[in-house]
Parts: C-alpha cells; structure tokens; sequence
C-alpha cells in the first residue's frame, strides 16, 4: 500500500499541518479557496482526519458562499463566537473577487469566440463571392448564392460593394443580373441616394427627385435596405457609385445568350406573349419600336411600356408580352 504523503496547507501566511494550527490560523476566505480547489480533502485525508473529511465532503461547491461558508465554520467549530456581520463583509470581498475572475475568463472568452467567429464569418462570405466567380455560367448556383448573401452576409455585401460591382462586372456578370432580380442588393444597384445636411442641421434624404424626412418614410427605406437611419451618412458615397452603376450597366448580351434572351422583329401590331404569367422576367433593355407589358390578368388589358419606362430601369414583370410593327423592333430579358 503506497504511503500517503503530508503536506501542510497553506492558511492565512502560516504553513498549517494539524487541525489544531488550522483552527489557530483559521482565515474562511483561504479555507474556502481550498476547500473549492480540492485541495482541503487532499490534506484532510493524509492528516487522517477522517470525521472532518466526511462532513466537509457533503458540502456543496454549487451553494452560495454564505452557505458554504457557515458549514465549514461549523465543520471545524469555528462557529461560536461567529460575527455574522464581519461573515458578510468577508463574503461580499470574496463574492467581488469570484466576480471580477469569472468576468476576466469569460472575456477572454468572448473575445477569442469573436476573432474566431468575425475570421469565420469572413473567410465564408469570400468563399461565397469565390464561388460566384468559379460558377460565373451557373445560374442556380449564382441565384442560390446570393440568396445566402441576401439572408446571411448583407451587412458584408454592403462594406464592399463598389469592390463586389467591379468585379461581378467582370468575372460574373451573371451575379448583377441575377441580383437585379433580388430584393436588397437590387435596390442597392439601383439606388440613387442624395444625402444633405440643410442649414438647421437636420438631415435630408433624396430618393430620386423625392425629398423625405428623416424622421418617417427615410427610416423605412434605409431600413428595407439594411441601412440603419443613425448611419445612413456614412453611406452617402453610394450615390456617385449607384450611379456608376445606374448608367454603366451594361452587358455583351451575346455571350450570354443561354441566359439572356432577345426577340426581335414585328409582330404586326399585335401582343405576343413571351414569357407565361407564372414566371417573373427581368427586361434589360427595349428598342424604341417596341413595348412591353406584363402578361395581363382576365378582364384586364396590356399596360404598354416603352423605352423610357424600361431602359436602365430594369423593371420586373410577371410574365412578358410583346408589341411592335418594325421588323428591328427587339427586347432583351433574362426569366428570373
């Protein structure tokens, strides 16, 4: 049988190896630390006090310190002439100390979950974006990308617009048209947002030639668009960029043909459906010697739309109906 080694126990400065010094020495806050370390079991059983080991074993680590603190005292008969104010004030320091401890670990914590969650978060969204660019003629994969980016990654969306704009023109033209047909990051491309500061310092903001005030109509706008109204100046630059955007997007439809759809020629004055109502179409462009219209409802007629209404306004319409009389005459659409 291995020979149990002692040891003393370290209690208030003095190095404490019998139960008669520990009570000489007694400090609860040492006692406690050592009791909730394990450590007060440890030299109990190799002093071989037994009794003591058992009682102080049926204590509960999970009791409150005030609890815990008067079963030790009565454990160790140091209960009797036990002011239970000082207890308190001596509880409160130690309740303080447990306090700023577990604050520090779980800070610590929480600060190594954030790094490893923002570097998460990031390197996800840039696989996105990766696989947008591998998938550039992958229309279900783009589609089924930016609805991730719609649901999970926007605020990220927005910190690089520009960035992503430029090189969606580029490497995937197919994630612009796609997301014209989308609901945040379409009114992200076509927004036209004029922000000023009038001369009482209240602010202003201008969606097309419409002023609004910040206080009604502006708030729900920007919040539609994932914009909160306390930060939407930072955002200002979005109108020159927007506006790049607004005016510059455009495409070589014909290497894009799989996906992007032209009918040209004359259909004798008459409306020819080309998209059925139950699908959603987004036009890209028209000529002057055509119009356009979503596929009516029963009762309902054709609403005519021409190059004013649709080039550069990307508009979406349930279904597609063409009219012209001139064999030129041509639309272009993608079906969403």
């Amino acid at each position: 049988m291995a020979k149990k080694i002692k040891f003393n126990l370290q209690v208030n400065g003095a190095s404490v190896s019998s139960l008669e010094s520990l009570q000489n020495n007694f400090n609860i806050e040492d006692i406690m630390e050592h009791f909730k370390s394990g450590l007060l079991m440890r030299w109990l059983e190799v002093q071989g006090l037994e009794t003591e080991l058992k009682e102080i074993s049926k204590l509960s680590e999970k009791s409150d310190n005030f609890a815990l603190a008067q079963g030790i005292l009565e454990i160790f008969d140091m209960d009797k002439d036990l002011d239970k104010n000082a207890l308190k004030i001596t509880l409160a320091d130690i309740n303080y100390k447990e306090y700023k401890e577990n604050l520090l670990k779980t800070n610590e914590n929480l600060d190594k979950n954030a790094k490893s969650f923002l570097r998460e978060y990031h390197d996800k969204f840039h696989d996105i974006i990766w696989d947008i660019i591998k998938n550039s003629e992958n229309v279900e994969k783009i589609k089924s990308n930016l609805k991730i980016i719609e649901n999970d990654y926007f605020d990220l969306f927005l910190l690089q617009f520009q960035t992503l704009v430029s090189v969606f023109k580029t490497n995937a033209p197919l994630a612009l048209i796609f997301g014209l047909g989308t609901e945040k990051i379409r009114k992200m491309l076509l927004a036209y947002i004029n922000i000023e500061e009038a001369g009482d310092h209240n602010k202003y903001c201008y969606i097309g030639d419409e002023k609004i005030g910040v206080d009604d109509e502006t708030k729900e706008y920007l919040k539609s668009i994932n914009l909160k109204s306390i930060d939407y100046l930072r955002y200002g630059y979005f109108k020159a960029i927007s506006k790049v955007v607004y005016e510059k997007l455009e495409f070589d439809y014909s290497k894009l043909d799989d996906v992007i759809k032209v009918f040209k020629g004359s259909t004798e004055g008459l409306w020819r459906d080309l998209v059925a109502s139950n699908k959603k179409v987004l036009v890209l462009e028209i000529s002057s010697l055509a119009k356009a219209s979503r596929i009516p409802k029963v009762g309902e007629t054709n609403e005519a739309l021409g190059e004013e209404e649709i080039n550069g306004e990307f508009i979406i319409l349930n279904g597609l109906n063409f009219q012209s009389s001139n064999d030129d005459a041509y639309i272009v659409y993608v079906e969403l």
